[in-house]
C-alpha cells in the first residue's frame, strides 16, 4: 500500500469513532477492507486505543476551532449546536486539498443547508459559504439569494431572537475586476 493510502486510512480512523471501534475489535477485517497488508495492520493496531482516541479528539477540536474562525455568523446562530453538527459532519468528511480549513468550512456550510436547522442558520451558512468561495478561491463573481439580511446579526450581542430578522429576500454579490473588489446587497 502506498503511504498516501495509509495516511488516508489513518485520517478516517482519527475522524470516525465508529471506524475506530470496529478497527479496535477486528483490526484484520477492517484493515483488509481498506487495502492494508498484515504488517500495516499490525503497525496501526499497536497504537493504544486511548492514544488513538485522544489524538482523534484533539484533531476534531482543532478542525472545529479553525472552521469557527471562518464562520462566525453561523457559529453565533447555532451556538452549542455548532459543535454537535460539526461532529456529525466531520465523521464523514476529510478535506483533501492544501486549503484544508477553507475546504472544511465551505463543505460544512453545504452540509448545514440540508440539515434540520433554522432558516436563519441556513441563510448564514449560505452567505458565509459564498463569501469564502469569493475570497478563498479567488472567484471573480459570486452571489447568493438569502431570505434574511444576515448582516444584521450582531456577533457581539448576547442573545439573538428570530424576530430580530424579518424575512425579506436579499441578494449578496461579490465582484472582482482586476485588483478591485466590490461587495453589495440588493
Amino acid at each position: 500500500m502506498s503511504l498516501q493510502k495509509q495516511q488516508n486510512f489513518l485520517a478516517k480512523l482519527y475522524t470516525n469513532a465508529e471506524l475506530r471501534r470496529a478497527f479496535s475489535s477486528d483490526s484484520e477485517q477492517i484493515g483488509t477492507q481498506h487495502d492494508l497488508n498484515k504488517s500495516e495492520i499490525a503497525e496501526i493496531a499497536e497504537i493504544m486505543p486511548e492514544e488513538l482516541n485522544f489524538f482523534a479528539e484533539s484533531l476534531f477540536w482543532k478542525r472545529r476551532r479553525e472552521v469557527e474562525k471562518f464562520l462566525p455568523i453561523t457559529q453565533r446562530i447555532l451556538g452549542e449546536g455548532f459543535t454537535n453538527l460539526f461532529r456529525q459532519f466531520a465523521k464523514n468528511f476529510n478535506p483533501q486539498t492544501v486549503k484544508k480549513h477553507l475546504e472544511d468550512s465551505t463543505e460544512f456550510c453545504k452540509f448545514l443547508q440540508i440539515q434540520n436547522v433554522s432558516e436563519i442558520a441556513k441563510n448564514a451558512a449560505k452567505f458565509e459559504q459564498s463569501k469564502l468561495e469569493f475570497f478563498g478561491y479567488g472567484k471573480r463573481f459570486v452571489f447568493c439569494k438569502l431570505d434574511f439580511d444576515v448582516r444584521k446579526i450582531s456577533l457581539q450581542a448576547n442573545d439573538l431572537q428570530n424576530e430580530d430578522l424579518t424575512r425579506k429576500t436579499k441578494i449578496a454579490v461579490w465582484v472582482r475586476a482586476g485588483k478591485r473588489e466590490k461587495y453589495f446587497f440588493v
